[in-house]
């Protein structure tokens, strides 16, 4: 009986670090599938157009269309619009990330409420980062 307990006990002892292992690993993938992007003062995290939402500063969209512009599935050539709230003001970011032959930019306009208001629009080159 103790010699049945003791090989149990160590084969759970043993498979612990394994399981461990196996655990981490599985919790890095996503995070390194998603490499981080800035653009100009942007940085965007979650945008692989995989379904995911992506993120701005922190914030998750609001809206987010995915248009591919040669085969589905191709994040080398691939645009997405979104609608993000502003972090350093009340209102709302409209932007347009082009990812196109595997050069990258974002385009950017604070959404006005009225017709009257003063358009602020930029447009930024993107790089990985780590």
């Amino acid at each position: 009986m103790l010699t049945s307990t003791m090989d149990s006990y160590i084969r759970k002892v043993k498979m612990k670090p394994i399981l461990l292992s196996m655990l981490a690993v599985a919790l890095a993938l996503p995070q390194l599938a998603l490499a981080d992007i800035k653009c100009g003062p942007f940085r965007l995290a979650g945008q692989t157009a995989n379904g995911s939402w992506a993120t701005v500063d922190g914030v998750k969209t609001r809206r987010q269309q995915v248009s591919w512009l040669q085969q589905k599935g191709d994040v080398d050539n691939v645009k997405m619009h979104w609608t993000v709230a502003a972090t350093k003001f009340q209102g709302d970011y409209g932007m347009t990330y082009l990812n196109k032959a595997g050069s990258a930019t974002l385009d950017v306009e604070v959404l006005r409420s009225s017709r009257s208001q003063i358009k602020i629009s930029g447009s930024y080159d993107c790089r990985k980062i780590d």
